[in-house]
């Protein structure tokens, strides 16, 4: 029987042993691990919840440059259409004033043929006195016979030919 109790001291010094490495363990090492572990668990939960607040400030930064580059595409777009209006306005005065320049050529052309045909018309009529007075002094010079003056006449109806054609 003394085995048996030996063994049962045994048994009971092992369980004393093994609660006082287990109450040494949990105060120097279970007790500085847990609370390492939670504070690097706080750590890093302070760093995810950073992350996510960072993250969400970048989605919101990014949403901001997007709607400022739509604005700006928009302006972009705004200031070429307003230039191709302007275009199309600078080329439409252009033409109205290339056609009102061609009204004026054209009038200054005819006032300038109607002066001309004027003094042809005038230079004509002097050219017929002309003649006109010189057959008078022919005839006044001359006795004219039906010959002679047929001959007269036609030499007066070529020279006005002559002077229509040239």
């Amino acid at each position: 029987m003394s085995l048996v109790i030996e063994l049962s001291w045994t048994y009971f010094f092992q369980i004393v042993n093994i609660l006082i490495l287990y109450l040494v363990l949990r105060h120097y090492l279970y007790k500085p691990v847990n609370d390492f572990i939670a504070r690097r668990r706080e750590y890093t939960e302070g760093l995810l919840n950073e992350a996510k607040e960072s993250y969400a400030r970048a989605k919101e930064l990014q949403e901001q440059a997007e709607a400022q580059l739509n604005e700006a595409r928009r302006e972009a777009q705004a200031l070429i259409e307003q230039a191709v209006d302007q275009g199309k306005k600078m080329a439409a005065e252009i033409i109205e004033e290339a056609r009102s320049e061609e009204a004026v050529r054209r009038e200054r052309f005819q006032r300038e043929m109607e002066e001309a045909k004027n003094r042809a018309i005038q230079e004509l009529r002097q050219e017929v006195a002309r003649l006109s007075v010189k057959v008078a002094e022919k005839i006044l010079e001359q006795n004219l016979t039906p010959q002679a003056h047929q001959q007269l006449i036609e030499n007066v109806l070529e020279r006005m030919d002559d002077l229509y054609v040239n």
